[in-house]
């Protein structure tokens, strides 16, 4: 019977080699996390265009009316150093607003600003037409197999 596994050294040696399937997706993945990371040291943007953080801290505050720079980092995924100065640079923009809390003065609360909704409403738009475009050949069930490996 060909294609079978006889002995014992036979299905050890086939327990160690990698499925080829499963290497693929590692180097897959592991390309996918190296994009992102050299996204994210590259934060530069053309003149007119928001940076990575910027686009991140826009729609982290696109999920809620209001945020602490403290939640804000978390929700983007942000260090609070890295925030402080997106933030300088997004007020300075129009795009988000800084208020100090009622409650209590030392929190300072970020919010979009009807400007930023627009940014963010166009941006988010951009985005999901970049993905429609480069995955309009991938089934449905194909994209599902996706989110449940991911």
């Amino acid at each position: 019977m060909t294609g079978l596994l006889h002995t014992d050294a036979d299905r050890a040696a086939a327990a160690q080699a990698p499925r080829v399937a499963i290497e693929d997706l590692r180097k897959t993945l592991s390309a996918m996390s190296a994009a992102e990371r050299r996204l994210r040291s590259r934060d530069h943007s053309r003149p007119g265009e928001l940076t990575h953080a910027q686009i991140r801290s826009i729609a982290a505050l696109g999920k809620e009316p209001q945020m602490t720079v403290g939640q804000l980092a978390k929700s983007a995924e942000l260090k609070p150093a890295t925030v402080t100065v997106t933030l300088d640079h997004l007020e300075a923009a129009g795009i988000v607003q800084r208020h100090r809390s009622t409650e209590d003065r030392r929190v300072c609360n970020v919010s979009l600003t009807p400007k930023g909704w627009e940014v963010l409403e166009r941006k988010l738009g951009e985005w999901q037409a970049l993905w429609e475009q480069r995955l309009q050949d991938v089934s449905d069930r194909d994209l599902q197999t996706a989110m449940r490996v991911i």
